[in-house]
């Protein structure tokens, strides 16, 4: 088969594009850093294969020990600036680029914010009164903050009855101590008959700081809702940044995900909730906590529109703009926002999703991923990123590569396209190994055991990058976002908008419809009635077009969404209700007609029972009651985009569909498909293309290789192709006209012959285990891990597995197959003392045909462990202070004590893992001659 490069797929397979390269997150504690560190961690950056670093300054870690070299450095000092162009300085000679957090860590903030510019948090107290009566208080030293509104309305039958509502704050008033304003009150009220309550809201004392910051950074947050302060903010902190170091050298400043700790309000919300909502709200501000009957959830949808208005506006896109103003673009992770949740993410030149916990399985991540991808697909931002394999396994120094491959293949399955490894901790040579490490991510740096052979998994993520950052996401099927529903019943709170989604919607109806092959974006109420035009064939944004939109128990529908709604059903849209029909116009000003026109509109448009198919227009509609008769709709009324059915005896037909996903691009004309196995175990998967063409190609983005061409015949209707997955494999199926020129070996779509196997030659025994680095040396009967041997159990490096094996004469057409039963975790092949490969995921087997000669050989396998067993060694050092003060920075070492305890040291590792980690090989080796196949 030829492996010249004969079209644009197979140079992107080869030569994937170099803005297409992972790059990492780089913690910088206390800003702690020299000169020949930094150079010295770039340049394994730049070898293992990275495009570059988002520089994250955060908390320090040591004292300033002039012994051990380190100094920290307060943010903004001249000693940070030094540091910081150097640092940019050798990034450009290598050929790194570099991002930045504007601030440091979390959320923004600093030493510069004044406290009327932190985040509110807005608290309300009731009290209960019998009238008549006449009442007065005096709230000094009992409310720990400034009353701000004062309500006052009737409570009959469990709720308070709106059209009793009184603004009371007028009677808000100062006391004083010796001419000091020392205090609050509220003045004599008159308390008509009957059973009334008094809201007093009041914005609390204690504001959110920045948490656990670098030195130089200790703060209060920013309001994230006001122009002015985001305005500030940039002023104090990023002006003089890009003025010191010059514009255009940071490629991006990077915005951590929203962690504003209780922030539900903001001092601009009155004034703003008039002007955008055309009444007062704080007449009705008891709707915020309480239940002021029917108007309740329009009063609250109100607030939290307006809530997330004024976030977007004047922070996410003002950030942007700001940044974008510097010559510098933004990468932004939305979730944590209340804010309409795509417009947020959409505010950024890099949309940013995030991926925590043990996600190495195939599942819709909605929270942290396929929304900040949805947002991408919907407002045309070609690249999004994703912080990848935080907290991936707890505790910390579990992960392996094979884990992180399988992580890596799920966020692109969610359609992401650009992957920031979370992450490199800058790390002094002083600190010895494994180093500091950062205490909510995986350790993926240079200290690691198994860092020397991260480069291939480096080089897979780059490749497969490059195909998914070709071309456009397309996708047939969207799911509205509900955000009118939470938004309408949720009470004023640090509203997590993604989390509350997800939850609405259902995780288990989302992964449904996502397994049974029908890809989807999320659409928010922009995407629908600004973003779209209507087609013969539905819903068009970019190049997607939605024939099948899904309402998942949506109740409240903005009437202008209902039309554009029904415009596309009746242009030839399906549309699906799950569990409700939208039966509620948000929003207060003019509900009750507003109610009455989507009443007719959904009558029009839906059967009043479920389960029955409506015509209306050239489209249909359908109610239908949960998410299995969901499923049972998408099938019968719109075949999937892509279709995976399960080959052998494997079970029902859509056991691979369980493991096996896709993404669809589309780029001149062609079709571009990623197809994954996010499983340790075979699947073989018969894959039906509902776009496909006379011709396609199967590519390896591991190998970088093209194992397959496919032709099918002229009179077929359809491009099925015939996939056998290795766990944990994935392929690049690329359809093209005439995509391939003469010379090319083609097949049809079924599964290529399997190569036979001949015999077996079992090796398991007789080996001999060496650990140089601990001096140790023992023969084994058979292979066993080396943790069970007491002068090495703890320890963490390499080992070597040594014998001799002798093969007989390979005849033309056979392979030998080295095969490992149990690899923990990397494995080296060394044959006659040169590398035939590395084994560091499922299967363990190695074709060493090219590496063998008749009669005896030398086999040698080098293995890596994990860093784990010395974690959790007994004899594992980890220094206390002396004393509670210092003569270096920071002077009382309490302070650094707490974060090391917390953060560094490995007590959460002694506390969970109870028992030492298998270390080698261990289980049956074998030589396995094959023959045939294709």
């Amino acid at each position: 088969m030829s492996r010249t490069p004969m079209n644009t797929y197979e140079i992107i397979l080869q030569n994937p594009q170099e803005g297409a390269r992972s790059f990492t997150r780089w913690w910088w504690y206390g800003a702690a850093v020299t000169k020949e560190e930094v150079r010295r961690e770039l340049t394994f950056i730049k070898e293992a294969g990275l495009a570059g670093v988002e520089i994250q300054v955060t908390y320090p870690l040591s004292e300033d020990s002039e012994e051990q070299g380190i100094k920290n450095r307060m943010y903004h000092s001249p000693e940070f600036i030094e540091i910081m162009d150097y640092t940019l300085t050798t990034a450009e000679e290598l050929g790194l680029f570099v991002d930045l957090t504007l601030g440091s860590g979390w959320p923004f903030g600093g030493p510069f914010v004044p406290f009327d510019m932190a985040p509110e948090i807005l608290i309300p107290y009731q009290i209960d009164l019998i009238g008549p009566t006449e009442f007065e208080r005096d709230f000094t030293t009992m409310l720990p903050g400034t009353p701000l509104r004062a309500v006052m309305g009737k409570f009959e039958n469990g709720v308070i009855v709106a059209d009793t509502l009184v603004d009371i704050t007028d009677h808000l008033d100062v006391t004083w101590l010796h001419g000091w304003e020392w205090g609050h009150c509220l003045n004599k009220i008159s308390i008509p008959e009957g059973h009334w309550k008094i809201y007093i809201f009041i914005t609390s004392l204690y504001k959110q700081t920045v948490g656990i910051p670098a030195p130089g950074m200790e703060g209060y947050a920013i309001d994230h809702c006001r122009k002015d302060v985001s305005d500030f903010y940039f002023a104090q902190f990023g002006e003089p940044l890009v003025e010191k170091l010059g514009a255009g050298r940071i490629r991006a400043f990077f915005c951590d995900s929203i962690e504003l700790g209780g922030n539900n309000w903001t001092q601009i919300m009155p004034e703003q909730f008039l002007a955008r909502r055309g009444y007062e709200l704080t007449p009705f501000m008891p709707a915020l906590w309480g239940d002021i009957g029917d108007i309740t959830a329009d009063i609250r949808y109100d607030f939290y529109k307006t809530f997330s208005e004024l976030t977007i506006e004047n922070f996410f896109r003002n950030f942007t703009a700001w940044s974008n103003s510097k010559g510098i673009k933004t990468r932004i992770q939305a979730h944590g926002t209340w804010g309409d949740i795509l417009q947020a993410y959409a505010a950024a030149d890099f949309p940013e999703g995030e991926t925590f916990g043990p996600n190495d399985k195939y599942e819709v991540n909605t929270v942290h991923r396929r929304l900040a991808t949805s947002a991408g697909h919907v407002y045309g931002r070609k690249v999004i990123s994703n912080e990848t394999f935080t907290w991936l396994r707890v505790p910390r120094f579990m992960e392996t590569l094979e884990m992180m491959k399988a992580a890596v293949d799920a966020v692109f399955l969610d359609g992401i396209n650009q992957i920031v490894n979370h992450g490199y901790s800058y790390s002094p040579e002083s600190a010895g190994k494994p180093g500091w490490a950062f205490y909510a991510s995986s350790f993926i740096s240079h200290n690691n055991t198994w860092w020397e052979y991260y480069p291939i998994l480096s080089s897979y993520i780059h490749t497969v990058s490059a195909f998914l950052q070709t071309g456009d996401s397309y996708s047939e099927v969207a799911i509205y976002l509900p955000q009118s529903d939470i938004w309408s019943s949720m009470p004023m709170a640090e509203l997590h908008l993604g989390m509350k989604l997800e939850e609405h919607m259902g995780k288990s109806l989302i992964n449904r419809v996502n397994k049974s092959c029908y890809y989807f974006d999320f659409l928010n109420d922009e995407a629908i009635t600004d973003l779209s035009h209507m087609t013969d064939a539905g819903l068009a944004i970019g190049v997607n077009l939605y024939k099948t939109i899904i309402l998942p128990k949506v109740t409240r529908l903005p009437l202008d969404t209902a039309h554009k709604l029904l415009e596309y059903v009746l242009g030839g849209g399906i549309l699906i209700a799950v569990s409700d029909r939208p039966r509620t116009v948000p929003g207060f000003i003019d509900r009750e007609a507003n109610n009455q026109l989507l009443d007719k509109l959904m009558e029009n448009m839906f059967e009043v029972e479920t389960g029955i198919w409506k015509q209306v227009g050239k489209g249909k509609t359908i109610l239908v009651e949960n998410e299995d008769q969901l499923i049972d709709r998408l099938k019968e009324s719109e075949a999937p985009d892509v279709t995976i059915e399960s080959l052998g005896e494997e079970g029902s037909p859509d056991v691979a569909a369980q493991t096996v996903g896709y993404v669809h691009r589309v780029h001149e004309g062609g079709h571009i498909y990623f197809v994954s196995n996010v499983c340790g175990e075979e699947r073989k998967a018969r894959i039906r293309f509902k776009y496909g063409s006379r011709t396609a190609a199967v590519l390896d983005p591991m190998t970088r290789e093209t194992v397959r061409y496919v032709e099918f015949p002229s009179e077929s209707h359809e491009t099925v192709i015939e996939i056998a997955f290795e766990p944990f494999q994935s392929f690049i199926v690329v359809f093209g006209d005439e995509l391939f020129g003469a010379g090319n070996e083609r097949e049809d779509g079924t599964l290529p012959t399997v190569p036979q196997v001949d015999r077996h030659i079992d090796i398991t025994n007789s080996w001999t285990l060496r650990i140089p680095e601990a001096n140790f040396e023992r023969q084994l009967e058979k292979l066993q891990t080396w943790e069970q041997f007491t002068e090495v159990k703890y320890y963490c490096g390499s080992a070597f597995y040594d014998k001799k094996v002798t093969v007989p004469a390979i005849r033309p057409g056979e392979s030998i197959w080295l095969e490992l039963e149990d690899v923990r975790e990397v494995a080296e092949v060394f044959v006659n003392g040169s590398s035939a490969g590395v084994l560091w995921k499922a299967p363990r087997c190695l074709d060493v045909t090219n590496w063998l000669h008749e009669g005896e050989n030398e086999l040698s396998i080098k293995v890596v462990n994990l860093w784990i067993n010395h974690m959790i060694s007994p004899d594992l050092h980890e220094p206390k202070p002396e004393s509670p003060v210092t003569n270096n920075w920071p002077y009382f070492t309490e302070k650094i004590k707490q974060i090391r305890d917390k953060r560094l040291y490995a007590h959460n590792e002694r506390e969970r893992v109870q028992s030492l980690q298998p270390s080698g090989l261990a289980g049956q080796a074998t030589l396995t001659i094959r023959h045939g196949g294709a």
